[in-house]
């Protein structure tokens, strides 16, 4: 190539950047490394592996989260936006083996044969980006993984689950009830019950009547009944909480309105308060709906009763920066400031009169898990820390916290390696925490495990490789 064709080419490329959604980042924080995305299928590789992994532990662990960030010249900024990749971690007696696979929805196969992205995202706006005709079109499936009926659901926010293959993780299709439920939304966050069956929610903000819709599954999957509520604002709400008795939503202070894409139509109204809205589940009528300051949440931890009070646990924010400033720059590899760690509150609600009260635990925590045998009982929750001390707003710490009074242990990994959702494994005493992570330092990804009650201890095991995995969201454990 000659100099002019050089310029030429450079002089296109910086064109291109104006109008596609890539950012330059002269000098990108260390820790967006995690945001740089991969283009391609993973394949089987084998891991270093440290410690030996307790026999509990010994299974599949599977994440799933935004990965295909670029196409092209084209480069999503936002990080709700790119397409989703199942991974599977597979522990072994003395080894380890990490496989990931894009999800192979509609969206991703129309713009793997045009070879560029022919939608925007949530945060993303693209030129000549083809009309939104439904929910499906701007599917990613990029938030959650989870099994059911020996099969695992790949889910986003608003649009189908997508069935994935435990073993090979080819995609399967997308999970199917009658056609009034077609491409209605079927939130990432599902909660299975004591009896193993699924209840999930779907919270439709661009009709005319913004509406909830709730839904309880079986254990094999099939449909048991569903529920279309009207709201009274179309609030922002990701994830909700399970009781034995009742299903409580949260529309937040996060209101749909004008704008150019999803996240830009999110305004703050820190004058509105949020609405609890508690369902029966038995016929999911609309039992309360009880004012909160307002509040932005995008995870609960389990919920319980005790006689006519319902306990759950939020990691709550003051605002919406996490969604409207934080996921945009760290996506785009740029420095801070980003948001606010998240606080997690303890909720005490009565129906009657209809109140709630909180109490904040002093501790920042997001990804909050729990022994999911006895979903409904006040027990330890785990999750991820150190929002708060960190530069780029991502957890370095793995945290077990007591929601009843705040007593906590920790293991901090301390600068250069960000902590993803740990999860309860059970075992011996308290059980494991197993959980994925990034060092950004070394330039490697990995997983580790923990024993609950003594996490201060350090893994007891882990393994990692020269292979960086972006930064997700979700996932489940499954024992061998």
């Amino acid at each position: 190539m000659n100099r002019r064709e050089f310029l030429q080419g450079l002089a296109a490329l910086v064109a291109a950047q104006s109008t596609s959604g890539y950012l330059w980042a002269e000098a990108p924080p260390p820790w967006t490394l995690g945001f740089e995305g991969v283009e391609e299928d993973l394949p089987p590789r084998a891991m270093r592996v440290r410690g030996e992994f307790p026999a509990q532990c010994r299974g599949s662990l599977y994440r799933n989260g935004p990965a295909l960030y670029a196409r092209g010249l084209q480069r999503y900024q936002h990080w709700f936006d790119p397409d989703g990749m199942v991974q599977a971690f597979r522990i072994a007696a003395g080894s380890v083996e990490h496989q990931g696979r894009f999800v192979r929805t509609h969206r991703f196969k129309q713009e793997e044969k045009a070879g560029r992205f022919l939608h925007g995202g949530a945060g993303t706006n693209f030129e000549d980006a083809l009309p939104v005709r439904n929910n499906e079109s701007t599917n990613v499936a990029n938030i959650n993984v989870q099994p059911l009926n020996g099969e695992l659901l790949a889910m986003w926010e608003a649009g189908s689950a997508y069935r994935i293959d435990p073993d090979s993780l080819e995609t399967l299709g997308t999970l199917e009830f009658d056609d009034s439920l077609r491409g209605v939304p079927f939130s990432a966050h599902p909660h299975f019950d004591e009896r193993g069956e699924l209840w999930n929610i779907g919270s439709v903000l661009f009709a005319h009547q913004p509406t909830l819709v709730l839904y309880h599954l079986g254990a094999d999957g099939r449909l048991q009944k569903s529920a279309a509520v009207p709201m009274d604002f179309p609030g922002y709400m990701h994830d909700f909480v399970l009781t034995p008795r009742y299903l409580i939503a949260l529309n937040s202070s996060a209101v749909l309105g004008a704008g150019d894409n999803f996240v830009d139509r999110l305004h703050w109204e820190p004058e509105r308060p949020s609405q609890l809205l508690v369902f029966d589940r038995n016929d999911f009528s609309l039992r309360a709906t009880i004012e909160v300051p307002a509040t932005f949440v995008f995870h609960f931890g389990n919920g319980w009763e005790e006689g006519d009070n319902i306990h759950f646990t939020a990691c709550a924010y003051r605002d919406m920066d996490i969604v409207s400033v934080g996921m945009f720059r760290l996506a785009q590899q740029q420095p801070g400031p980003y948001h606010d760690a998240s606080a997690l509150v303890h909720y005490t609600l009565s129906l009657s009169p209809g109140s709630a009260e909180t109490t904040s635990l002093g501790i920042d925590m997001e990804f909050p898990g729990y022994d999911t045998r006895r979903p409904f009982s006040a027990q330890m929750l785990s999750g991820a820390a150190g929002q708060g001390e960190a530069d780029s707003r991502l957890a370095s710490a793995v945290v077990r916290v007591d929601p009843r009074t705040g007593d906590s242990e920790r293991f901090d990994y301390g600068e250069g390696v960000v902590v993803e959702e740990p999860l309860f494994v059970p075992g011996p005493d308290e059980g494991y925490l197993l959980h994925s992570f990034l060092d950004y330092r070394q330039g490697r990804s990995g997983i580790a495990a923990l024993k609950a009650g003594r996490l201060a201890d350090g893994p007891v095991a882990s393994a990692d490789m020269e292979r960086v995995l972006p930064l997700g969201f979700h996932g489940c454990f499954l024992p061998a």
